[in-house]
């Protein structure tokens, strides 16, 4: 069973624009009403069998084709980490930095506190793409807070490369925006540090 360790650090630093992850929403929207149609008819074809034999079967192709699934809808999400990362590279090469002192900041908020992102953030986590014997793996997570409360810049620094990647997947991935932080009630961009530890 995975374990979720995480621990938060605020910093604040300038960026270029907003990146909306927009990219991994189409593709989870994709897969979710993929996973849906197998879902409905599995369980037609379950209700309807009779012989225990044949529905234990039944559940283990089931299980598997979901395996399958999960791990092809993983490589989807890769391919729109690489684009996310190259649009928001892009815009950057010409951006202008907002330059903004670092005092008096209120540090933004995700919805309902610190625990619930990383409740997310280990929900999000696919993990059956990591061969681990046990072992913690531990990666740096950067990504700024923007002005709307989305998320950008998401960049993981660790170790094992897919497990970077799979930490920069899981914060591009989150449903929720954070209340963005200010500075003299005005919405401003907030860089966070987020370590995440995991064991398997």
């Amino acid at each position: 069973m995975k374990t979720i360790s995480v621990t938060i650090f605020l910093l604040f630093f300038s960026f270029g624009f907003s990146q909306q992850n927009d990219e991994f929403k189409r593709v989870k929207m994709y897969f979710d009403s993929q996973k849906q149609l197998i879902d409905t008819e599995f369980q037609k074809k379950y209700n309807s069998e009779t012989n225990l034999f044949v529905k234990e079967n039944l559940k283990k192709d089931y299980n598997y084709f979901i395996q399958k699934i999960d791990s092809i809808r993983n490589v989807a999400y890769l391919g729109a980490l690489i684009r996310v990362k190259n649009n928001e590279g892009l815009r950057n090469i010409n951006a202008k930095n907002d330059e903004i002192e670092f005092q008096n900041v209120e540090t933004p908020e995700f919805p309902n506190g610190i625990n619930s992102l990383r409740e997310k953030v280990a929900e999000l986590f696919y993990s059956d793409g990591m061969i681990t014997g046990g072992k913690e793996l531990n990666t740096l997570v950067k990504f700024v807070v923007e002005k709307d409360g989305s998320l950008s810049e998401i960049s993981a620094n660790g170790e094992i490369p897919a497990f970077n990647k799979q930490a920069e997947i899981a914060l591009y991935l989150l449903p929720d925006k954070f209340k963005p932080g200010t500075i003299n009630g005005n919405a401003v961009r907030y860089m966070f540090k987020l370590p995440i530890r995991m064991r398997w």
